[in-house]
Parts: C-alpha cells; structure tokens; sequence
C-alpha cells in the first residue's frame, strides 16, 4: 500500500493499479484516516484562532457596517459567521490593517 503512495507521491501520471477488495479497502480507510487527521488539526488549529467582533473591527479600522459589507464582497476582509454572529479572524484583520499601514 505504501508503495502506491510513493508512486502517486512522485508525481506519475500514468498509474494502472490491480488490487484485490482487500487491499481496496484497505487502501480507502488509510485515505479516509489521513483526511480526518488533516482536518482535525485544521480545526484545532481554527478553535485557537482568536476572533475579533464586527464591533471591534469597526472601531480598529473607523469604518461602518457598510464597508464592511463592501469588503467582504470585494475579498478585502472575509468575515467568519458562526450561528447568527458576525467574527472575523485577527489573521484576516492582521493582513488588512497591514495592507492600511494601521497597527493592532
């Protein structure tokens, strides 16, 4: 099994493989296994992720709910929403207050 990864690793294009169900299976589930680590540290990784408030976000950059808007649109600063709330990653705000030469 692993040597299919190397080979699909390596960058072949051209792989032809014959397996039994056996090996079929076995070979889902470890891919199935390596995506749910991956997207639990992911998440982890999320949940330590300090958010900010639209209202904080209004204060830190002086601007109102309207441009805000704007800037979602425009992909300028990406909102998160959890249930009814409005939060946006410090990452996010970090890289446009960058962008405006403002600091946290």
């Amino acid at each position: 099994m692993q040597d299919l990864l190397d080979m699909l690793n390596e960058g072949r294009v051209h792989v032809k493989v014959e397996m039994n169900a056996e090996d079929l299976k076995a070979f889902s589930e470890d891919l199935i296994r390596r995506a749910k680590d991956e997207l639990g540290s992911m998440v982890e990784a999320a949940k330590k992720e300090r958010m900010l408030t639209k209202a904080e976000v209004k204060e830190l950059f002086g601007v109102c709910d309207a441009t805000l808007w704007h800037w979602a649109n425009k992909g300028i600063l990406k909102p998160v929403k959890t249930g009814n709330k409005i939060m946006y990653p410090e990452y996010e705000v970090r890289k446009a207050l960058g962008q405006r030469n403002i600091n946290i």
